[in-house]
């Protein structure tokens, strides 16, 4: 990490939010000559971020923070994507992340997943409305990452609203456990085709299929990052057909082939965030 900025990762104190959130994180610079240009990855997990003074706009490829005093808050939601994305944020800003465990964000809702977020990513999302932005206040107004991770845990603490839904839990951990083809999937939770896609496209906005690359992709990102893999093991140990499947599969997620992306990735924090960082 730049020393003209700051990345600090952290999984949440209360372990019944730890179910539900992977990490926050919270990341700054006060260099007002500072750009940082970034790919970020696909991921299985979701995201909330909140800046405070800036503003974001998206375009097809990526995104660029620029600082706006007239925004006390710029608050987005990211789901789960299937291609790299290129950021650019220019400082002075200061970020916060609530990184969500795949079904978790559905944990905090009180309406199907699916009908508050039709689109990824969104701007301006105020779905936790004024009682959100207490908490943030909160978090901004101390330099303690306790303080900080508390205040957050207070927040979803009071909005937990468990998913009841049983069936598209049980899928995901099948997921996790083993490469399955949604027929597979199908059999194992006894239900039909047509129900498992609903159920993930009502809980997940993807498809089986598209999460299952997902939880293979970054497998093979942490197995490789423990440093005892070559990349005939990767794909053998995540199920890809063969090594010429395993690079393929890589290049379209990444835009770059396996031995290329492994070795300009920059490992931010203690969590699972892997970014390139791209000279401005």
């Amino acid at each position: 990490m730049d020393e003209k900025e700051h990345y600090i990762s952290v999984k949440p104190s209360s372990k019944s939010l730890q179910k539900y959130i992977a990490y926050y994180y919270f990341n700054f610079s006060n260099q007002e000559d500072y750009k940082k240009r970034y790919i970020f990855y696909p991921h299985f997990r979701n995201a909330i971020t909140v800046y405070k003074r800036s503003k974001i706009s998206f375009s097809k490829t990526g995104s660029i923070v620029v600082p706006d005093a007239s925004k006390e808050f710029e608050i987005i939601y990211t789901g789960i994507h299937n291609q790299s994305r290129i950021g650019e944020i220019n400082a002075p800003f200061d970020k916060i992340g609530i990184v969500f465990q795949p079904l978790g964000i559905n944990n905090f809702l009180s309406e199907p997943f699916s009908d508050i977020i039709k689109e990824s990513p969104i701007n301006d999302f105020n779905y936790f409305g004024h009682n959100f932005e207490i908490a943030l206040k909160k978090v901004y107004n101390t330099n303690n990452v306790d303080e900080k991770v508390a205040a957050l845990d207070a927040f979803f603490k009071d909005e937990l609203n468990p998913l009841a839904e049983t069936r598209i839990i049980k899928a995901v951990n099948y997921l996790f456990e083993e490469d399955l083809t949604i027929q597979e999937l199908s059999e194992k939770l006894q239900l039909s085709r047509k129900t498992v896609l609903r159920l993930f496209r009502k809980h997940l906005n993807c498809s089986p299929k598209e999460f299952s690359n997902l939880v293979k992709f970054r497998k093979a990102i942490e197995i490789y990052q423990k440093g005892n893999s070559n990349f005939t093991e990767l794909a053998h140990a995540n199920k890809y057909y063969d090594q010429s499947d395993f690079i393929k599969h890589f290049k379209k997620a990444t835009g770059f082939n396996p031995k290329k992306f492994f070795s300009g990735i920059s490992h931010l924090g203690t969590e699972d965030t892997f970014w390139t960082l791209l000279k401005n």
